[in-house]
């Protein structure tokens, strides 16, 4: 009864909070709608948290559920204590926000704030300890406000009504919202001092957070496609003043923010302008047309004379080279802990090196992405998009999640996939006939692809590269120091059944008795969502030398692991990629792969350790993959074999660790993928200017 009574309160208040919502966004779209009639009601009062009744009015609720009791000096004994003294501080001393207007919202190596709170005068003033310094330093080197921008980013609902939400057009409506509605969701676990932190970031500069709502508010994107250049900010500010009752003082119509290079202005606002592109249609492509059109721009165009002014100072012989060099939009899941990220990221870092430049869009999942959405605000000013999500479940949604409005006319648009099987599914050939063609990281993938796809198919691997990382020992990192350690990491969201780690369960069990000193890792992540399949795993480790890590690691965190083991297995049933393979080659581990799928692309007997097999049908639907499938079934007798000589003859394991080292670094390098990417980059260019 008392869990029964928990439940109806609990839903009760669930109701009540969900009717709130409902009035809250009808009373700011009712408020909206009246300012773009011309009915001029009473503007919202700005958001000022420095003033104690304003916040509790915003938020309507009593003061200390906004911001907590304020934290003293002696308090201060980690990074969210040190968050809530700064925001005490910068309430209090209203002096200090003077001193430092940007206190919350200055690179960490430019902030003037932090390096007053470490000085003798800081720590006079503010009556901090020394030793309480690292926590405001680890403060500042990240970035508290990301957790709650990232829920605000991901709350279609909320975004609809207020985009400009986090300008002071729309701030007090939406730090209701996130002190009554996101605060208490215990499904989105957010702490009152990163929305408070957000709150205070942006208010020390408004016109980036009107930037910002352009660059993930699709609409305004349509209606203003060159919004944040000079050519055309002065419309859009002046349409945003109009319709969303916003002070002109702060907007500064007058004068475009310098968000762009000149270089990126120009390319957005000649796509923008059908008239520029009729007229000087190659003024992206060739250096002397280029020179032609920026001098039409500065003589013969009907521009302004600001905008006139701008054009006259360009540095040609600055912007024109930027103008024409080679570049890509990158749609792609930026944020999203996986293989999709790790190659994606990958293709940016092989053009990086050879000099194409990129413009990034993340394409959101969930809430529960890394919170870091917002750092890939790129706009589709290149000619060609690559879009780097699978056909399901995003592929048809990936503009929408990337909260890009798609340009017009459409980019050369490119497709890169990945699949683990010979045969694609038939909902993938209808995503096909909305790209140009589609690229792919091996020919295994490739061929599959070719049989259905009417588009061309090119394999273009995306390079592969160690990032720099901490290099850890196994007692920090939970392992044992005197054990042969082997290794397989995967994503439980990438199915259990193809990566296959209850068959290396049973591979190595029989490999090894439980008193001999060898280990195998297992480092898989977010098995809170498919619980049977962990516990199924647990159930099959119990009593070996098996050490399961379920848990989401930071690419730095996987890299030390691997580091730090000895050798890496995968007895996978089919892999488009093996990309961990990659790196534990790159790293200098032998490693030990069912000899199947797209791994052989860069394994053979010469670097590795290929384990035979049969072709088998899965038999049942394995969802997203049909019964009728055929993967491999990879030997365990002889992975064992291979794993007790790696155990038994180390040095023999050191060599075949060496000789794969050497051959990723000739073959899988990211200068030779970026150059090979460059170059059909450049080809589509010329088949591009030919049709034209």
């Amino acid at each position: 009864m008392p869990e029964r009574l928990r439940f109806m309160r609990q839903r009760s208040a669930n109701e009540a909070r969900a009717r709130e919502l409902d009035s809250l966004i009808e009373r700011e779209r009712a408020r909206q709608e009246a300012w773009r009639a011309g009915d001029d009601p009473l503007p919202t009062p700005p958001l000022d948290l420095r003033s104690d009744a304003g916040a509790a009015d915003a938020a309507d609720l009593p003061l200390e559920e906004v911001f907590g009791p304020a934290p003293a000096p002696s308090d201060v004994v980690d990074t969210w204590a040190a968050a809530r003294f700064c925001i005490a501080l910068l309430r209090s001393r209203k002096d200090l926000y003077l001193k430092f207007p940007r206190a919350l919202s200055e690179p960490v190596a430019e902030s003037h704030f932090l390096a007053w709170l470490q000085s003798d005068q800081g720590l006079r003033c503010s009556g901090l300890a020394p030793e309480s310094i690292p926590h405001f330093k680890a403060l500042f080197a990240g970035d508290p406000s990301a957790r709650a921008r990232q829920v605000f980013l991901s709350d279609d609902r909320i975004r609809e009504v207020l985009p400009h939400g986090l300008t002071p057009a729309g701030q007090h409506a939406l730090f209701r919202w996130f002190m009554r509605h996101a605060l208490p969701d215990a499904a989105v676990g957010l702490r009152r001092e990163e929305i408070v932190w957000l709150f205070m970031q942006a208010a020390e500069n408004p016109r980036d957070e009107l930037v910002r709502a352009y660059l993930f508010t699709p609409d305004w994107q349509r209606q203003f496609p060159d919004a944040i250049t000079m050519f055309g900010w002065a419309g859009f500010a002046k349409w945003f003043v109009r319709h969303y009752g916003a002070n002109p003082l702060w907007v500064d119509v007058e004068r475009a923010p310098d968000w762009h290079g000149p270089a990126e202005q120009l390319r957005i606002a000649h796509v923008a302008n059908a008239t520029w592109r009729a007229i000087h249609p190659e003024a992206l492509s060739d250096a002397l047309k280029a020179r032609a059109w920026l001098e039409w721009l500065t003589y013969g165009a009907d521009l302004p004379a600001t905008v006139r002014q701008w054009c006259q100072a360009l540095d040609l012989q600055a912007v024109v080279p930027t103008l024409v060099a080679p570049g890509a939009n990158i749609i792609g899941h930026f944020c999203y802990p996986s293989g999709l990220r790790v190659s994606v990221e990958s293709i940016v870092h092989s053009l990086a090196q050879v000099g194409v430049e990129t413009s990034l869009r993340d394409v959101r999942t969930d809430a529960r992405d890394d919170p870091c959405h917002v750092r890939f605000a790129g706009q589709e000013m290149h000619d060609v998009t690559l879009i780097h999500a699978q056909p399901e479940p995003y592929f048809l949604d990936a503009y929408a999640r990337a909260d890009l409005a798609e340009r017009v006319p459409r980019t050369y648009r490119i497709a890169y996939w990945y699949w683990e099987f010979d045969s694609i599914p038939d909902a993938w050939v209808e995503c096909a006939t909305r790209v140009d063609e589609v690229w792919t990281a091996t020919e295994f993938i490739a061929r599959g692809l070719r049989e259905r796809l009417s588009v061309p198919v090119r394999t273009l691997f995306p390079g592969v590269r160690l990032a720099p990382f901490k290099s850890r020992n196994r007692a920090e990192l939970g392992l044992e120091e005197d054990r042969y350690t082997f290794l397989f990491t995967f994503h439980m969201m990438s199915v259990m059944e193809r990566k296959n780690p209850l068959g290396l369960i049973r591979a190595f069990r029989a490999a090894f008795p439980e008193d001999e000193k060898v280990s195998l890792v297992l480092k898989t992540s977010f098995g809170e969502r498919y619980p049977a399949e962990l516990q199924q795993l647990r159930d099959a480790a119990s009593g070996a030398n098996i050490t399961i890590i379920d848990k989401v690691f930071s690419p730095d965190e996987v890299l030390s692991l691997m580091n730090a083991c000895d050798a890496y297995v995968s007895l996978h049933r089919s892999e488009g990629l093996g990309l961990t393979m990659a790196e534990a080659m790159l790293m200098g581990k032998p490693v030990i792969a069912t000899n199947f799928s797209g791994n052989v692309d860069f394994m053979d007997d010469s670097n590795s350790l290929l384990v035979p097999y049969e072709l088998v049908k899965l038999g049942e639907p394995i969802p997203p993959y049909e019964a009728d499938l055929e993967w491999a079934e990879p030997s365990e007798e002889r992975a064992a074999q291979l794993m007790r000589r790696l155990y038994e003859d180390q040095e023999w394991g050191r060599a075949i660790g060496a000789r794969a080292k050497s051959s990723a670094e000739t073959n899988l390098s990211l200068k030779a993928a970026g150059q090979r990417i460059r170059a059909r980059l450049e080809e589509i260019e010329a088949l591009r200017r030919a049709r034209q």
